[in-house]
């Protein structure tokens, strides 16, 4: 007669178990959040204000990015790089010398092609280009540093992870490097200077996609260019049809919060998340009487980012390809864990 009852106690039992884990997960995620992000943020908003908690989250941003692309001893190396070139961006932003920053950038990243190291130089460019703008040099400073600061923090939080110390990228012989470096720098200075000469007060929209299809063309996602070509222009030409209702602006908030959520379910159709993505920023970032003209610009900005990387890969294919049969590369040893 006890025998269900023991069976019905181990069942509790397991259940318990189970349950045990998952509690524990959770309290980790929270923990993580506090340690990670409330209490970083507290301390850079009572030293420096606004301005550092916007600079170390962007630096938390890169780092953990750039670590899981090319491993946390890598990118432990480029973090000074990174609250450099921040730096600059944020003293730069938006004007003439911001674009030829991105240009300069593009370049020395590129090189990284032919150690391995291009993973981890790309967040150099990212840096660069996402930047708060600054009016005076100190503020600049006060930005790139705690910039290199957050970048650190992001690399130690992503090794908690698990993320590895190296992940070796492609290698490539010098002619073909200079080839793909002098593109890149060519497309991220093209970009910025086509912000710039239009006027554009947010003409970092127009690189912006270069540097995400390029971390997608690293993963191996080459499909994403014409996914990407294809969910800006419907997320624009929605956001241009809703401009004709003339909702009110509870309404258009109401819009861009439901369709950011529809955005986050759509991981596997990206040309319907980044649709999405794109109507919701449209109609976040609008006035109720602006949209379809902030529908247009981010639409075209978009648009012209991706059209200049395509050209450029057009481009870097046809004279890498001969390169590369004039310069066969040679067969590569396990590269150590530097």
């Amino acid at each position: 007669m006890a025998e269900p009852q023991e069976s019905s106690n181990a069942g509790a039992s397991d259940a318990r178990s189970e349950a045990m884990p998952a509690v524990r997960r959770v309290a980790h995620f929270l923990g993580m959040i506090v340690v990670g992000a409330v209490i970083p943020a507290a301390v850079a908003a009572g030293l420096v204000g606004a301005l550092g908690v916007s600079a170390l989250f962007t630096g938390v941003l890169w780092g953990a990015l750039g670590a899981k692309l090319g491993g946390t001893r890598r990118m432990a190396y480029v973090a000074p790089v990174v609250g450099i070139v921040a730096g600059l961006g944020a003293y730069t932003a938006y004007g003439w010398w911001w674009a030829v920053l991105l240009a300069a950038v593009g370049l020395l990243s590129g090189v990284g092609f032919r150690f391995g190291w291009f993973p981890v130089m790309l967040m150099a460019p990212f840096a660069a280009t996402l930047v708060t703008p600054t009016s005076s040099a100190s503020d600049a400073v006060i930005f790139g540093t705690v910039v290199a600061v957050g970048t650190g923090y992001g690399i130690i939080i992503v090794r908690r992870f698990g993320a590895p110390p190296v992940v070796d990228g492609d290698h490539h012989s010098w002619p073909v490097t200079a080839v793909i470096a002098l593109m890149f720098g060519g497309v991220m200075g093209a970009a910025a200077s086509l912000g710039v000469a239009l006027a554009w007060s947010e003409p970092y929209w127009v690189p912006e996609p270069v540097l995400i299809l390029v971390m997608y063309l690293l993963l191996g996602r080459r499909e994403r260019i014409r996914e990407k070509a294809v969910g800006t222009a419907c997320g624009a030409a929605a956001a241009a049809l809703v401009a004709s209702v003339a909702l009110p602006a509870w309404a258009l908030t109401a819009l861009a919060l439901l369709a950011f959520l529809g955005a986050l379910m759509q991981r596997k159709t990206y040309w319907r998340m980044y649709g999405l993505y794109t109507f919701a920023l449209v109609l976040y970032s609008a006035a109720p009487d602006d949209v379809a003209f902030v529908a247009e610009q981010r639409g075209f900005q978009f648009l012209a980012g991706i059209g200049l990387l395509a050209l450029g890969l057009l481009a870097v294919h046809a004279i890498a390809d001969q390169l590369a049969r004039r310069y066969p590369q040679p067969e590569l040893a396990p590269v150590a864990a530097t």
